[in-house]
């Protein structure tokens, strides 16, 4: 499963570098990329990034709440859910989360930590015994559980580092930072970055293979359907490993890190609906901030709607609603890869600033596999 972890991620790469360098390069986000192509491609995105987004959003709430239910042994229903994403709402509308990132970053940098130390822990104190540390899909499954194990890969890859809508959420920050600094990010900056934060992305989806597979596969440890249950399991993987002392800091850093996540998804859905709907309906360059403004507000209260539409029906298996989450990611996936690679060589990007032909090929093999995959999840999922 580290194996697969990485290649999904190195699959993905082209796609989300793109989204990085597409605005550097330009000074214009994927979306005015989009928009190039033909007001229908927005109007196609748009679509597309709400339907990711809102599934995006209620699965990272239903897990965060799961946490805080686990933490605190509460048991309510779908209030933690709503307040969490209730908050968020409050806290971009207002546009007063300065001093909550500064706290994230602290618990964030200590979560890491003790992500890593409790892998390098595991890998030394656990003996598996000789046992394979692999998942067997060969010949010797049956053919339901092949197909069941084939449609958890492919869910596992939809957020694998995370969905691909968040390309275009890369490009909108870009061009966010470029504004704040007052001047143009260079392509290599914007490089830079996300190659920091996908590398980091990467490892840290290592180390969680490593605790999962060494702390709960090899003891033969199902995992929980219940949401709480689960969240139990997650931070079992550190206490187990590290000590009980680790618990309160673990517990903390793994709440303020889902809602940070939380945090970032609720900001993006309005930013990419409201940066696709001044494309789709367009204005004067001078009143295209006082729009986006406006659009952004008004689709947190359409983002609240949507989202609870989705847990009230989704939220009875907690199991069940999270392969839909993640798959639903997948699917999506082949168009974002094929309009990130159609924007990034097309002709407003500059000679020096085209990505390598290796790159090239790279993104064209990207898009290949992942339309085939997700033709695969529809065919075994509805057909079969």
């Amino acid at each position: 499963m580290v194996a697969y972890a990485v290649l999904v991620c190195l699959v993905k790469y082209p796609t989300f570098l793109f989204g990085a360098t597409y605005a550097a390069a330009t000074g214009e986000t994927l979306v005015d990329g989009y928009a190039k192509m033909g007001k229908w491609v927005v109007v196609l995105f748009f679509l597309m990034q709400l339907f990711e987004y809102t599934f995006a959003i209620s699965g990272v709430a239903v897990t965060t709440a799961a946490i805080i239910r686990s933490v605190f042994d509460i048991e309510t229903s779908l209030v933690v859910e709503f307040g969490l994403v209730l908050s968020c709402m409050i806290i971009l509308a207002l546009g007063r989360y300065s001093v909550l990132e500064d706290i994230t970053r602290v618990l964030v940098i200590l979560f890491t930590i003790g992500t890593v130390i409790a892998a390098v822990v595991a890998m030394g104190a656990i003996d598996t015994g000789g046992a394979s540390l692999s998942a067997n899909i060969g010949t010797e499954l049956s053919g339901e559980n092949k197909v069941a194990t084939i449609l958890f890969l492919i869910a596992v890859a939809g957020w694998m580092p995370t969905g691909t809508a968040g390309s275009v959420g890369l490009s909108l920050w870009v061009k966010a930072k470029s504004i704040r600094l007052k001047r143009p990010v260079t392509t290599a900056e914007a490089a830079f970055d996300f190659h920091v934060g996908y590398g980091t992305a990467i490892f840290l989806a290592i180390c969680f293979v490593l605790l999962g597979t060494l702390v709960m596969y090899i003891n033969g440890v199902e995992v929980e359907p219940n949401g709480a249950d689960f969240a139990a399991q997650l931070i079992n993987l550190f206490t187990s490993t590290i000590g009980s002392w680790i618990y309160p800091v673990i517990a903390l850093s793994a709440i303020t890190v889902m809602f940070s996540t939380l945090l970032t998804l609720v900001d993006l859905m309005p930013r990419s609906s409201a940066a696709a709907l001044v494309e789709i309906f367009p204005v004067s360059a001078q009143d295209k901030p006082d729009k986006f403004g406006k659009i952004y507000l008004i689709f947190i209260g359409v983002e609240l709607l949507l989202v609870m539409g989705v847990l009230f029906i989704l939220l009875d298996d907690f199991g069940t609603f999270i392969f839909w989450v993640t798959s639903m990611g997948f699917v999506v996936a082949p168009v974002f890869s094929f309009l990130n690679h159609k924007a990034m060589f097309g002709p407003d990007i500059s000679e020096k600033d085209r990505p390598s032909d290796f790159i090239r090929y790279w993104s064209i093999s990207t898009i290949t596999i992942l339309t085939v995959v997700a033709l695969m999840f529809v065919y075994m999922t509805y057909l079969m």
